[in-house]
């Protein structure tokens, strides 16, 4: 075990694997618009699931999806799969006003 600056010996996790085994699994948060937020497989196909949540937000077709703060313009561009260090929000929008 390696000694801290303090001469204490401590535990170090080797950077290769810290928190390798949990990275993939579990749910994201949705943030949906409208103070909800639905949680999400990782791994679940992103343009699908999000149309989805957006249809089930009664969003009309008319919305927007953020991925890490960017806007995505194209489903082309979004990724295949939701991801676990991956921040989603879903905002309508008037079309009027575009």
């Amino acid at each position: 075990m390696p000694r801290n600056g303090g001469g204490r010996y401590h535990r170090q996790a080797s950077p290769e694997v810290f928190g390798e085994p949990d990275r993939n699994t579990g749910n994201v948060s949705v943030d949906v618009g409208r103070g909800q937020g639905v949680m999400v497989p990782v791994g679940a196909d992103f343009v699908n699931t999000l149309e989805s949540l957006a249809r089930e937000a009664n969003y009309g077709g008319f919305f927007k999806i953020y991925l890490n703060g960017d806007e995505i313009i194209d489903p082309k561009d979004a990724p295949a799969t939701i991801q676990a260090d991956m921040r989603i929000a879903i905002r309508s929008y008037d079309k009027v006003g575009v």
